[in-house]
């Protein structure tokens, strides 16, 4: 590794560790609404190793795109009807189906892709297909979800109102499917608890900004238990699936349906 690689490979660790305290500190001093905080917490890392990465940012924004809009809509629409969570004020004039903020969507765009970007950056460095050919069997069933979604949604919308939502969307969405691809690619696992520390940190970060600032609430009771952490309470369930599998959840589906599984 020549001087030049070691200065970056030290910058990028640098900025990284910057980023999320640089953001803390403007949306906390400016008191900034959901959708700043997102472009501070996400944004910033997004930008700078796409900047340092330029070669992976198509295959990251394709897979991004096709990713987030089924799960996004489907997902945010449920949870928030059964009181996971709640967004008060939204910068937009409206939200999705009455129910969803913009903002939710954002999120989900800039979770995904800062995750893949920053995997593809400091550890994949395998085969590089713009679009793997197995990528269709994750669009199909993507978008028939979502088909059934919206057709449900406008004849029987009461169907998606239950107990423990956040439990078993994460359990069914995100848990599974990486413990089950993980069982069968066990070397990856490594990788993926590096990628996995780091946004947890961002993601804790994050989540107590936004608390501290009434970004989201958590106003439901259907949750398996609660955690105290600096005077905050947090459900078991999004310390445990946004905290810790989210970026995992992610990657998993990213290797098996559009990398190479190395």
């Amino acid at each position: 590794m020549n001087s030049r690689s070691q200065f970056f490979k030290k910058l990028d660790i640098f900025l990284l560790i910057i980023f999320p305290i640089f953001s803390v500190l403007i949306s906390l001093t400016l008191k900034s609404n959901f959708l700043t905080s997102i472009l501070l917490f996400y944004g910033l890392p997004s930008l700078w190793l796409s900047l340092r990465t330029p070669n992976r940012v198509a295959k990251t924004l394709i897979f991004t795109s096709l990713l987030t809009p089924p799960f996004g809509l489907i997902v945010d629409y449920i949870e928030t009807i059964n009181h996971s969570w709640f967004i008060p004020q939204t910068s937009f004039s409206f939200r999705v189906f009455g129910v969803i903020p913009i903002e939710d969507l954002i999120w989900g765009f800039f979770v995904v892709y800062s995750t893949i970007i920053f995997y593809e950056h400091f550890l994949d460095k395998g085969k590089h297909q713009l679009v793997d050919k197995r990528l269709k069997f994750l669009i199909w069933p993507l978008f028939s979800a979502l088909t059934i979604f919206l057709v449900t949604l406008t004849s029987n919308p009461d169907i998606f109102i239950f107990k423990y939502a956040y439990l078993w969307l994460g359990l069914l969405l995100v848990f599974i499917p990486s413990v089950t691809f993980l069982s069968f690619f066990p070397r990856l696992i490594s990788k993926y608890i590096k990628t996995a520390s780091y946004f947890f940190i961002l993601s804790l970060l994050f989540e107590l900004t936004a608390l501290q600032l009434n970004q989201w609430t958590f106003p439901g009771n259907n949750f398996i238990g609660w955690v105290q952490m600096f005077g905050f309470k947090i459900p078991l369930e999004e310390f445990f699936f946004f905290f810790i599998m989210t970026s995992i959840g992610i990657l998993s589906y990213y290797e098996f349906f559009d990398d190479d599984r190395k």
